[in-house]
């Protein structure tokens, strides 16, 4: 794959957030969000998991995101994709042919 082909696929704009570590006056986190920047992706369906996993009721939809390589990006960030919201499950970093970064992801209730 061509470095041309690669970013032909790169249709979706996602957002990458990182919980600060701020803390309000009881000492609870307080709920807020910095930008760790807006990639181009591609989107891909997960399956549920295991049989038993994807029939429950509780079961999210899980995505993969293929992106540009970055480091920028951690297990546990907010991933904000139209109007879903998703927890990053993991990030690995490939360096094969073109170097690239695959996160998947779950929404978020």
């Amino acid at each position: 794959m061509m470095g041309q082909e690669f970013s032909g696929i790169l249709r979706e704009r996602i957002t990458i957030e990182r919980q600060t570590g701020s803390r309000d006056a009881l000492a609870s986190a307080e709920p807020e969000y910095i930008t760790i920047g807006e990639f181009w992706a591609a989107a891909e369906a997960l399956d549920g998991g295991s049989a038993s996993e994807a029939e429950s009721r509780s079961a999210m939809p899980r995505w993969r995101f293929i992106l540009r390589e970055t480091q920028a990006i951690k297990p546990g960030d907010r991933l904000l994709w139209g109007d879903r919201v998703m927890a990053i499950a993991s990030v690995i970093l490939e360096h094969r042919l073109i170097p690239k970064t695959i996160l998947q992801a779950e929404e978020k209730r």
